[in-house]
């Protein structure tokens, strides 16, 4: 991951990035949070990869204790300033791909739209350290970019641009991202605003959760608004597991 890039995308996080908080449409990451500080009412949670804060003062609401990391500095400072009154939340700057958290494991831990690095290695490890802050009968919220919406965004475009006059082939040509390799598409990394991004089938992202010892409860849409000049409502996966 390229920490300058992200600290510049941090400056303009509000224009720049798709806020699962300000877009989830039917506020199923809300309403998970919550269902987990009912079942865990004494609980200590971890935001991985926090981002400006958007869910961490919720999180503070639900939890006696929440750690925060990222590895973007301009992120965080927007984050402590977002939780300046909550006094049972720290944050911490680290790289979780290179990086040990540096507190204990955890009743819930909360990952949205993290685990997107393109390189395998990187986000092996990545992964390696979030489901290791899991304690044993503790539950992790992961989300993830959908391959399967990205898939059927490109499908609409595709027939838009047919509808529109164009022949198969044009409209095929004209919608296919010319930075896409076929090694990329093959392993999910697919270009998203220019930036390779990985993106998740639903059975890969369950078998990569039951892989960690994990149980499965629950997998669900993440579904958004239509963006821009799109008529099309995409959507993330969120797989909430319970740590055997």
């Amino acid at each position: 991951m390229d920490r300058d890039y992200w600290n510049r995308i941090s400056k303009n996080y509000e224009r720049e990035v798709l806020s699962v908080f300000d877009n989830d449409l039917q506020g199923v990451v809300e309403e998970k949070i919550a269902a987990a500080g009912v079942a865990y009412p004494r609980g200590r949670a971890v935001d991985v990869g926090c981002g400006i804060g958007r869910f961490t003062p919720l999180l503070s609401e639900m939890f006696c204790e929440v750690d925060a990391c990222d590895f973007t500095s301009v992120g965080l400072k927007k984050a402590k300033a977002r939780c300046r009154s909550k006094k049972n939340v720290r944050f911490y700057e680290l790289d979780i791909t290179k990086d040990s958290f540096p507190f204990k494991t955890v009743d819930f831990v909360f990952c949205v739209n993290v685990l997107i690095m393109p390189s395998l290695d990187s986000r092996m490890r990545a992964w390696w350290n979030v489901s290791n802050q899991v304690v044993s009968n503790g539950t992790l919220l992961l989300v993830v970019p959908s391959y399967e919406s990205f898939q059927m965004e490109y499908y609409h475009r595709v027939l838009a641009r047919i509808g529109d006059g164009e022949s198969t082939g044009s409209a095929v040509k004209n919608c296919i991202d010319e930075k896409a390799t076929a090694a990329d598409m093959r392993l999910g990394v697919l270009q998203l605003d220019g930036v390779r991004t990985k993106h998740y089938l639903k059975d890969e992202v369950e078998t990569m959760v039951r892989a960690r010892h994990f149980e499965i409860v629950e997998v669900r849409k993440v579904k958004y608004r239509p963006q821009c000049d799109s008529k099309f409502a995409t959507w993330d996966w969120l797989v909430e597991a319970r740590r055997n």
